[in-house]
């Protein structure tokens, strides 16, 4: 397979799990991630949290469009599969380096907690690697976002090294600790899970 391959995946493609259904972001979204956004609890020191305005979440969600037809990321909007509430976005992006994507996710503050995060994105490693032939993915968390650093460790993701100018926020530099994991330690974790549940 070329590095340069662009995977296509249909719109209507839905991932599930236990208690989620993944799916094609829509702009029947844009309200409710508006306001998971603008919740006095949602941390504002990360780029989505910068979102000020309807139409910039708007924008947010045709950018992810955009990112699904060209194969450049794939942004799914994570659904509970008992009442169809939003519960976040969970997005695998290309990376420069051949076979590598970067896993990102955020979850509504209403729903923190609950194990919603762990669950969709495990599933989204399943996706990359078997369906995007992913060699490795990598992803990032602020070094003050502890929450998200323990999900990266459940999900089996090795600490890689802890970047000082991670990403920017009004021109200042935030802190990162970077995480990966590759397609062969996800396949082993996955298959002695297996032989342990047999």
């Amino acid at each position: 397979m070329s590095d340069d391959f662009v995977q296509l995946v249909p719109i209507d493609t839905m991932l599930e799990t236990l208690r989620c259904l993944l799916r094609y972001p829509s702009l029947k979204d844009a309200s409710r991630i508006f306001w998971a956004l603008r919740s006095p609890s949602f941390p504002k020191r990360v780029p989505l949290g910068q979102v000020n305005s309807l139409d910039e979440v708007e924008d947010w969600i045709h950018r992810s469009q955009k990112g699904w037809a060209e194969g450049s990321a794939f942004t799914w909007t994570i659904e509970r599969r008992r009442d169809h509430i939003l519960l976040g976005q969970v997005t695998l992006s290309r990376k420069s380096e051949p076979n590598t994507w970067a896993l990102a996710f955020w979850i509504h503050p209403e729903c923190w907690g609950q194990g919603y995060a762990t669950e969709a994105a495990e599933r989204i490693l399943e996706f990359g690697f078997l369906d995007l032939n992913a060699a490795l993915i990598w992803a990032g968390a602020a070094n003050w976002n502890h929450a998200s650093v323990r999900t990266l460790e459940k999900l089996g993701m090795v600490y890689v090294s802890e970047n000082p100018k991670g990403y920017f926020i009004d021109g200042e530099p935030i802190p990162t600790k970077e995480f990966e994991i590759s397609r062969h330690l996800w396949q082993n974790a996955n298959l002695s899970a297996k032989d342990y549940d047999a």
